[in-house]
């Protein structure tokens, strides 16, 4: 849709809202909440009030990030995003009537705002004008979660049986016993813990990649985001010239092929390699034959829990390749916690503070201070 025809629409839809000055004077105002539920995104009320109908904006403040004031028929009010939400001004004594017809109007508002900018969004998506939400620190957590609650359950003492039945000496003549329990619950919460770090890996290949000469433009990183890890280890390392990428990459997918991918995708591991194929007068026998690897615990658990250590070490040493590698600067900047903004002088930003060590660390520090000089309103 095309903008001189949503500013049309907005002209007929939006008729009753006016410049301020037209009401008459307000000596005392009504402040109202408006809820995350009927206004999810605050700010497609400010483009469609300031873009659409021309009102003027104010802000930043201390403890308010942007504000409109404006008329709604003969009524003056304020919107604004404050540090604790969304907040409506009204005259005291405004009916609850025009409080609703109001609150109506905006979201009439946004939604026009929210018709004109879905195609907006798709282009500058395509051109990587965008920000991506870090969250390293949740996935690392889960990931670190699962570990030590698997190393827990591993090490915990088998049960004791549970007599259920006695005869008339007293003597025990039924019970129950699961001696495995611990075993069993450690596998699955390592399972949980591989989720979690290629979850975290695959992320964290997107964060970094800013710090890179990866050119997001043309649609490339929304093809990236959508690639599997193994496409976006390929894309962000070179194995032809990398050995230490190529040996991390070889163990990274050693791991998914042998450990992850029979647990995350329904227990079946490629190309039939957990089926049993018949024999004529002889049986059912393991495709794989002797290279199963049926050991008694592995058929109780499919992470034992010497594989579950010997995992941790590898993924420990996949960490350490990662903090050393060409992608060490994107890896500390996302472990800050910061946001990562596609934007051509930010890409520019970024590279300058790759640097070095100290213009990295200056750098973090000053986006650091500017995220919660935002997200506080401390302006």
């Amino acid at each position: 849709m095309r903008f001189e025809e949503i500013r049309r629409r907005a002209s007929h839809t939006l008729v009753d809202l006016h410049p301020d000055g037209a009401g008459e004077a307000v000596t005392a105002w009504d402040r109202q909440p408006l809820s995350h539920e009927d206004f999810p995104v605050p700010e497609l009320i400010l483009f469609a009030l300031t873009r659409l109908r021309n009102l003027k904006p104010f802000g930043p403040e201390e403890k308010l990030r942007w504000g409109v004031t404006a008329c709604f028929r003969n009524m003056e009010f304020s919107v604004s995003l404050e540090k604790f939400g969304l907040r409506l001004y009204v005259p005291k004594g405004t009916s609850s009537e025009t409080r609703k017809a109001l609150i109506k109007c905006l979201q009439t508002a946004s939604k026009l705002a929210e018709s004109y900018l879905r195609d907006i969004a798709q282009q500058q998506i395509e051109i990587a004008n965008v920000t991506i939400e870090n969250r390293y620190h949740h996935f690392e957590s889960a990931y670190r979660f699962f570990r030590d609650k698997a190393r827990e359950a591993y090490d915990r003492p088998s049960p004791e049986p549970v007599v259920l039945q006695r005869d008339e000496d007293g003597i025990p003549t039924g019970w129950t016993h699961a001696p495995w329990t611990p075993q069993i619950e450690g596998g699955y919460l390592a399972g949980a813990m591989l989720d979690a770090y290629f979850s975290w890996l695959e992320h964290v290949l997107v964060l970094v990649l800013p710090f890179t000469d990866f050119n997001p433009s043309n649609g490339q990183l929304l093809r990236f985001v959508g690639a599997t890890w193994d496409e976006k280890w390929r894309t962000v390392f070179d194995l032809s010239a990398d050995n230490e990428a190529k040996e991390t990459y070889d163990l990274l997918k050693h791991i998914k092929e042998s450990v992850r991918n029979p647990i995350s995708h329904g227990g079946f591991g490629k190309k039939g390699t957990s089926f049993f194929f018949h024999v004529e007068h002889i049986g059912a026998l393991p495709a794989l034959l002797t290279k199963h690897g049926r050991s008694l615990e592995f058929m109780i658990t499919r992470v034992p829990n010497k594989t579950y250590k010997d995992l941790c070490q590898q993924l420990d040493l996949c960490d350490v390749f990662l903090q050393n590698s060409k992608v060490w600067a994107g890896l500390r900047y996302a472990e800050a916690g910061l946001d990562i903004v596609f934007s051509n002088d930010f890409r520019e930003l970024y590279h300058k503070a790759r640097a070095t060590h100290d213009a990295l660390e200056e750098f973090i520090r000053w986006q650091s201070y500017m995220m919660d000089t935002h997200t506080n309103m401390d302006y």
